[in-house]
């Protein structure tokens, strides 16, 4: 976009409240046009209108732990349940809250990052609303996405005995990304500046988005979808099983985790399999279904990986490492938690 368009002082400090109407028209050029019978992101208007089919998969996640591309996490995270579903993700909006003392052009670039996401995704950004307000100490955005669903849907819980558990991409693939950004000094000297470079790239390049997936996998019968978040990998078989009301024998000589991944939990007293994966897609199908499944994932260039197998729920949830097998733990709480006391030591040292 042109910047001779921008309006007049856009480094400046917002006051509180709703956008000025010039710059919230600006921004608004950012968002997806409105169509024949739709209303789109407009000043003024209450709400989208989105004609389209009679079944639809709604979700809505708020991204609160993110500072820098927050915008490409929330239509990530966002698209992803759609995914999930078996659904095709097609509308977004949004609620951006915004702290005190953020400036227009900062505020720009939260809405450029969004819509190159959507347009990455497929998917047509209609509107929302955006404020500054004091109850927030930094910005936060809530989305709300909506999909298209032409047949039944992708439970969580569809998962049964003699199914094999399958994973695209690696683990911990988010949080991996977001230690080197929280952490950059520290992780630097982890992985050296190539290794941290390639972390950094992870965002975009495969990103955090099963966009891909959703679409190399249409017309697959897969008993269960699931997109693992909070709790990583380990959550994600968890919630499948006792959604499901099976077991699991997960090997972890399969599981994808990558060196970068693993240096960087070594070093923060960080367990790999619970961290932050989106950009995983997590599912299960009989074994012929789930050999068919990664071939086609492969040939989109999506790495994929069978892990283990769904089991009767007599025998519990198992990890296999070396040949010994161990309960799978899982907790909701996320590892990147334990990163906060690590976080002031680096802040102390100069970094950001």
């Amino acid at each position: 976009m042109d910047r001779c368009d921008r309006p007049a002082g856009m480094d400046r400090a917002l006051a509180e409240g709703k956008l000025p109407t010039d710059l919230l028209e600006h921004l608004l050029r950012h968002t997806s046009r409105a169509g024949a019978g739709s209303v789109g992101a407009e000043p003024g208007e209450d709400a989208a209108v989105a004609p389209g089919a009679d079944t639809l998969v709604i979700t809505a996640d708020p991204i609160t732990f993110a500072d820098e591309r927050i915008g490409a996490y929330t239509v990530a995270v966002n698209a992803n349940d759609i995914v999930a579903m078996g659904a095709a993700p097609v509308y977004l909006t949004t609620t951006i809250l915004l702290a005190p003392g953020t400036t227009g052009a900062e505020v720009e670039a939260i809405f450029s990052d969004i819509e190159s996401a959507c347009r990455q995704a497929g998917i047509q950004w209609v509107g929302g609303h955006t404020e500054v307000t004091r109850v927030v100490r930094r910005t936060v955005i809530c989305g709300q996405a909506v999909g298209f669903l032409s047949g039944p849907p992708l439970r969580t819980g569809g998962a049964r005995p003699g199914d094999r558990f399958c994973m695209t991409k690696w683990v911990g693939l988010e949080g991996t990304t977001t230690i080197a950004r929280r952490l950059p000094e520290e992780s630097r000297a982890v992985l050296g500046g190539p290794g941290f470079d390639e972390v950094l790239r992870w965002l975009d390049d495969p990103g955090l988005s099963i966009v891909d997936e959703g679409r190399a996998l249409r017309g697959f019968a897969l008993s269960s979808g699931h997109d693992p978040t909070e709790g990583g990998i380990s959550m994600g078989i968890q919630e499948i099983c006792r959604r499901s009301g099976t077991g699991a024998l997960i090997r972890y000589e399969r599981l994808p985790l990558r060196e970068e991944t693993r240096r960087l939990c070594d070093r923060f007293g960080l367990d790999p399999l619970g961290l932050l994966s989106s950009g995983v897609f997590l599912f299960t199908a009989e074994p012929a279904v789930a050999d068919r499944a990664c071939a086609a994932l492969t040939a989109r260039g999506i790495p994929s990986a069978v892990i283990g197998d769904v089991c009767a729920v007599s025998h519990g949830i198992l990890l296999e490492r070396g040949g010994v097998r161990e309960e799978l733990k899982a907790s909701e709480q996320d590892e990147i938690v334990k990163l906060s006391a690590a976080e002031p030591r680096e802040r102390a040292r100069g970094g950001s």
